[in-house]
């Protein structure tokens, strides 16, 4: 059977690696042939594998032969398969026979192979990585339980384990550097692993699963450090909650890599629940900063990971086991407030009322137990229907048995709440809750009857109780109507002059005699309040002796300022037919009447909470009399000439109400802030909580009002001063612009002058408010100009803060002390210059101070300026203009707070930089800085390929205008072949000398030769070392010297060079045999020879066939270069002295005294034949 699978398996590799590129679905197919008879894997099969991924790595790695792209992209899938085929070898019991001698040296060979690959993962792909760090989580806890269950002391054992040790430290090194979300997925479930395994804590009881712990380690193990491994349990789950992204690691916000770690963190709580509360509640507190941070996560993100972290919450919740820690995951569902959790308590909300109603029948039926033949027994006996005999009637067959093993069945009062530390579920629960209903349904039957006769006397009764109520609610309403003799507004047109004078004085007379009456009902209400605030409704005596309820004040309240408004309508009615102006001043009787509603007033503006609604009612009682006495007046009530008017009583009223209202709504978001502040400082709540719902009283006023006066909305402000009610403020502006139109004007002014609040939650909420009618409303144009002048504004600002502080700072070092002199005691010459720089020192130091301070005041000034402006600029980049041309002009220090202000901006067009690379490529001069900090923050993530139209943009850009190799070194990984050869010699011409254009052509090189996902690099080491040497670049002088030198010098962290020797070899084999040769050539091998230990016959052959090509007929420089060669590579190169011309060789040792000395004892050595044709040279 296993010849048959053998000879399956070789003709599934042969067929899978003979094609181009290999065939992965045989490869798979050849893993499970391999996996149904694991005896392959130890015979021929691992070697394979492990030759596979070997030579790939060797390739990738720059010390194999094969360095084409091609040749990487074809050896992948086989790397794959390899790794896969060892990783099913190693994690697998093997046999007896094996287990002390071939077993060992396979996993060690695995293990070898999985440090060459993590010593590089930039230079391999990441599929291969990412499969590599699969396979050593999987054999991590098999090597562990290997070791204990085997209780071997053997060597090779010892050293597997030791060896897996330094992989399991790589890859925490690799976790804490790496901002690759792929990568960082697979290292998240190798932190779960050893969290969970390296923790002495028994798997939990609810799980059938067993897993690996502590607990299984002996104490004494004879290689084994039980508290070094539980060091690592510790360490790993630390370094699994840092993995959560924050606004620093953009990169990482990746919603796969975040869901994948937030299901490793739950599962580690599933397996290891005494670590529930303190993972939770880093988990929750990390996801309610994150998820208020727009610059992190966006919507959808936020959704998404919301609805993973609450369902997986609300799994874990329902577990048995985590009994003990329901509180702490209630808090944080709770929190998360997830539509599942709401659904989860509704269901149990549900099934507790169920349970409730089967408990009330159930008691409703044992209270109609009587006693049986047996007095130890009871039977349930329901009554017989009418006209049915007692004893005729019995129950159906076996219900005492039902009924009987349901009355000692236990019921839970705790049914459907949040599940305690204890909870029990009835797996018979159904099947008894429908027999006791069929049986309550049993015992029913005999009591409807009973109780149709007193229903229908019971309904009698009701209907004569509402006549009787209805007569004594008609009799009171006659009394009501009879207290006062009935007043009639007859028609003003049919009376005359002085009946018209006369009505109107008897209107007025009512409203003063009704105001006093209603005076003293408020202060009753008042006497009231004081004596008992919380006594609800009570009985009081009007005047007219009728008893009701306290509504009667508000409608007293209503019918007083009717009377008014009709006083008013009837005033100018009167007016109107009489042909004569209405006067309205101090002198008459309308300023009592204004004075008569005064109370009412006064009494609304003590509770307006309580009574809105009644001054709704009146404010639009005033305002149709203000339509009605004067329509034109309605339409512009801005223009009131006089105080006395309707308009001006109601615009007064608007006023006072308002401004109570925006009082009452201050208040109680600032006590909402207060106790929120008290709770989290007394640790009350393990999980933050939720933000309280927003006071919508002053909202509702605003749009409720008939007519609010555009002035009143300016009295928001006070609300946008303070921190502690700003939220208020900014909200209601916000959805009243948007619910109320005539008032979006002023409320959007006042939204855009608090956009640049020094409190940062004020702004950024008014900015977002604002952002809401950007670019498309009518009002963009406005907005714009209002978010540049307000930016210009803090430049301007910024320009004269950093020139006073640039005079303090020179005034400091400036300033002159006398140090000659000590207590007016003369010092010596020593202690005079060690007081000299003692001095300087300080002056140093001060001034840094001051220049520090002085920076960071400009800054904070700027991000207040400025914020608005880049938020909108998301929505329109060309805003952006307006940053670049403030930048040009702005001194160095503003400049530099600019760029640092503007970088999450730019950070967050990373995945559409096409939006932002027009306004990039049309930088004004003078700001090419910026452009510069742009292009590096679009393309700061170096194993991220540039997007096309960025490259594409600031490549014709740089044609265009004629600008040097700064704004390309961040694109290069995104051009092609011939793009980069051709920026090369642009990218070079930085160099100057210091270290910092060293180390951008260093990071171009970098990105140049390193491969991305999914694409090869774009120039191999040997490549570019060539184009280095193209002509071109040699033009460029001692810079493209400078640029070998770099290249040369390049070294990985370890120290470790990056470009491996072969790479030189090669390269300058290739150059010799091109058409034109030049001197970078040789001053390259020179610096191959001396700095890199190179081994001497490469240059000396390298010279050798400059001598065939007669390097004597090149140009001088080239000569003098080849001489100094020469020289260097002495005596080595005497050899070739032979095969110089005379000529040459002549003109080689003028120029050289050195090598003339060398060539002349070598020729003296000669034979007198050999010697005879350089006679020249010895004489």
């Amino acid at each position: 059977m296993d010849g048959d699978a053998g000879a399956q398996a070789e003709k599934l590799y042969t067929e899978a690696v003979h094609e181009t590129p290999p065939n992965r679905n045989k490869l798979d197919r050849l893993v499970d042939v391999l996996c149904d008879h694991p005896r392959l894997l130890y015979d021929s099969f691992f070697a394979k594998a492990h030759e596979a991924a070997g030579i790939a790595v060797d390739i990738w790695h720059g010390t194999g032969d094969m360095v084409s792209d091609d040749n990487l992209l074809i050896l992948t899938p086989p790397a794959l398969w390899g790794w896969t085929v060892m990783e099913e070898t190693v994690c697998h019991a093997p046999p007896q026979e094996l287990r002390e001698t071939r077993y060992p040296q396979l996993a060690q060979q695995f293990l070898d192979l999985a440090e060459q690959t993590l010593a590089h993962p930039d230079t391999t792909p990441g599929p291969v990585v990412r499969r590599t760090i699969q396979a050593l989580t999987r054999f991590w806890p098999e090597i562990i339980n290997a070791c204990i269950s085997l209780k071997t002391q053997s060597p090779a054992w010892r050293q597997m384990y030791e060896a897996m040790l330094q992989r399991a430290d790589s890859l925490m090194q690799l976790s804490e550097n790496s901002d690759d979300p792929a990568l960082q997925m697979h290292l998240a479930k190798f932190l779960e692993t050893e969290a969970t395994i390296f923790t002495a804590v028994p798997q939990p009881g609810g799980s059938s699963r067993s897993t690996l712990s502590l607990d299984q380690l002996p104490d004494s193990h004879a290689y084994i450090s039980k508290a070094a491994l539980a060091t690592r349990g510790e360490r790993a789950r630390q370094q699994l909650l840092r993995l959560l992204p924050s606004s620093d690691h953009i990169r990482l916000c990746n919603t796969s890599f975040i869901t994948a770690t937030i299901n490793s963190i739950v599962y580690l709580m599933n397996l290891r629940p005494q670590f529930c509360e303190q993972l939770l509640e880093r988990l929750i507190n990390w996801y309610v900063v994150t998820n208020s941070s727009e610059q992190t996560m966006t919507h959808l993100q936020s959704v998404v990971i919301g609805k993973t972290l609450s369902i997986a919450l609300l799994q874990l919740y329902t577990r048995r086991y985590m009994g003990a820690y329901s509180e702490v995951l209630e808090r944080a569902l709770d929190a998360l407030n997830g539509p599942e959790w709401v659904r989860w308590q509704e269901q149990q909300a549900r099934e507790r009322e169920r349970r409730q109603r089967q408990q009330a029948r159930q008691r409703s039926q044992a209270r109609r137990q009587v006693p049986d033949e047996d007095p130890h027994s009871t039977r349930w006996v329901p009554a017989p229907e009418d006209g049915q005999d007692e004893l005729a009637y019995q129950p159906a067959p076996g219900a005492d048995a039902e009924l009987g093993a349901m009355a000692s069945q236990p019921s839970s009062d705790a049914a459907g709440q949040k599940r305690t530390a204890h909870a029990d579920d009835d797996d018979d629960e159904e099947k008894q809750m429908l027999l006791l209903e069929e049986s309550a349904k049993r015992v029913k039957l005999g009591e409807e009857a009973k109780m149709k006769k007193k229903s229908a006397a019971s309904a009698e009764e009701r209907r004569q109780i509402a006549v009787d109520t209805d007569q004594e609610m008609e009799a009171e309403m006659q009394v009501a109507l009879q207290s006062e003799l009935p007043f009639e507004l007859p028609s003003m047109d049919e009376m005359t002059s002085d009946a018209r004078q006369e009505h109107v004085i008897e209107a007025i007379r009512r409203v003063i005699n009704g105001s006093e009456r209603v005076r003293k009902f408020i202060e009753h209400k008042r006497v009231l309040h004081s004596v008992d605030a919380a006594s609800g409704p009570r009985l009081q005596t009007l005047a007219n002796g009728l008893s009701t309820n306290s509504k009667v004040l508000e409608d007293s309240m209503v019918m007083l300022v009717r009377l008014v408004t009709n006083c008013y309508v009837m005033f100018f009615e009167a007016s109107r037919t009489e042909a004569s102006p209405a006067h309205m001043d101090a002198s008459s009787q309308w300023n009592e009447m204004q004075e008569c509603v005064e109370g009412v007033l006064q009494s609304i503006v003590e509770a307006p909470r309580a009574q809105y609604g009644l001054a709704m009612i009146l404010l639009y009682e005033l305002w149709m009399s203000v339509v009605v006495t004067d329509p034109e007046l309605a339409r512009t009530p801005e223009k009131s000439d006089s105080e006395y008017t309707v308009l001006a009583l109601y615009l007064r009223w608007c006023e006072r109400i308002f401004d109570a209202i925006v009082a009452s709504s201050m208040e109680m978001a600032s006590q909402q802030v207060e106790r929120a502040a008290a709770e989290t400082a007394d640790g009350a709540a393990v999980v933050p909580q939720q933000q309280p719902e927003l006071d919508e009283l002053l909202l509702e006023f605003i749009k409720d009002v008939p007519y609010l006066p555009l002035a009143l909305l300016s009295k928001v402000e006070a609300c946008l001063k303070s921190p502690s009610t700003a939220a208020l403020g900014f909200v209601t502006l916000e959805r009243a612009i948007e619910q109320r139109p005539p008032i979006f004007s002023a409320g959007l002014d006042i939204l855009l002058t608090y956009s640049a609040h020094p409190d940062r939650a004020t702004r950024v909420g008014c900015i977002r408010a604002v952002k809401k009618h950007y670019p498309n409303g009518a009002s963009a144009q406005r907005i714009s100009k209002m978010a540049g002048s307000s930016f210009k504004m803090g430049v301007e600002r910024a320009t004269k803060q950093s020139a006073e502080m640039e005079q303090k700072v020179a005034a400091i070092l400036n300033q002159v002390d006398d140090v000659s002199m000590s207590d007016d005691v003369p010092m010596s010459d020593e202690a005079v210059e060690m007081r000299k720089t003692e001095a300087a020192e300080k002056k140093k130091a001060d001034a840094f101070a001051m220049r520090k301070q002085g920076e960071q005041v400009i800054e904070a000034g700027l991000v207040v300026h400025m914020e608005l402006l880049l938020a909108l600029s998301t929505k329109n980049m060309d805003l952006l203009t307006i940053v670049f041309d403030a930048y040009k002009d702005a001194p160095l220090t503003v400049q530099i707070s600019i760029r640092r202000i503007i970088t999450p901006l730019v950070k967050s067009m990373v995945n559409t930089p096409a939006k932002i690379t027009p306004v990039l490529t049309q930088f004004p001069v003078g700001a090419e800085t910026l452009a510069q900090r742009m292009i590096f923050l679009l393309c700061a993530d170096a194993t991220r390929v540039p997007a096309r139209e960025l490259v594409q943009g600031v490549l014709g850009m740089c044609d265009e205008r004629n600008l040097d190799g700064n704004f390309m070194v961040f694109l290069v990984n995104g051009m092609d072949r011939e793009e980069a050869l051709k920026r090369l010699p642009s990218i070079v011409g930085i160099l100057d000398g210091s270290d910092g254009p060293r180390m951008l052509v260093r990071e171009s090189f970098a990105r140049l030769t390193t491969s991305s996902l999914n694409r090869p690099s774009v120039l191999s080491p040997t490549q570019l070392l060539m184009g280095l040497h193209d002509e071109a670049v040699v033009s460029t002088g001692q810079k493209a010297v400078e640029a070998v030198g770099v290249y040369e010098a390049m070294a990985k962290p370890d120290g470790t060079r990056v470009f491996s020797t072969p790479v030189f070899d090669t390269a300058l084999k290739l150059l010799a045999e091109q058409e034109h040769v030049s001197p970078l050539m040789l001053q390259t091998a020179d610096a191959y020879y001396r700095r890199r230990g190179g081994p001497a016959g490469t240059v000396i052959k390298l010279l050798q066939k400059l001598i065939e090509r007669k390097v004597w007929t090149m140009d001088d420089d080239m000569v003098q270069v080849f001489v100094q060669s020469f020289r260097t590579m002495l005596p080595g190169t005497l050899a070739l002295v032979k095969t110089v011309p005379h000529d040459a060789l002549k003109r080689m040792v003028e120029m050289d005294a050195q090598l003339a000395t060398a060539v002349r004892g070598y020729v003296s050595k000669m034979s007198d034949s050999a010697r005879k044709p350089y006679r020249w040279l010895l004489h």
